[in-house]
């Protein structure tokens, strides 16, 4: 992955959430998945979704700028599907966490 354009998000509040750290490893596969689904074949490298070693609740998200809306539809796509508020506010927040630095460095640019 090129070092321009890449950022990294620790995802919001998992300790929080009361879900078992196996099943949000779980979801997050699934949103990897499909998110490489939706993306063309030359980007598909430039997403890594990792779980801390320590905090097993804890994760990490390494994408690029290319990647990135193919990132925040899968992580739509997993909202929507989810029942309980507690889950889609989750991964709102995670959605929306990912779009404001995607368009915090459009404005960098900009500027």
């Amino acid at each position: 992955m090129q070092n321009e354009g890449v950022s990294t998000y620790h995802t919001i509040d998992d300790d929080k959430l009361g879900v078992k750290p196996e099943v949000l490893v779980g979801m997050y596969n699934s949103i990897d998945a499909r998110a490489r689904q939706l993306a063309p074949q030359d980007i598909r490298r430039e997403l890594i979704v990792s779980q801390d070693g320590r905090i097993k609740s804890k994760f990490y998200i390494l994408v690029s700028n290319r990647m990135a809306p193919h990132l925040i539809a899968a992580i739509q796509q997993r909202a929507d599907s989810e029942s309980g508020i507690g889950m889609k506010s989750y991964f709102y927040n995670l959605q929306e966490q990912v779009m404001s630095h995607m368009f915090a460095d459009v404005k960098n640019v900009i500027s």
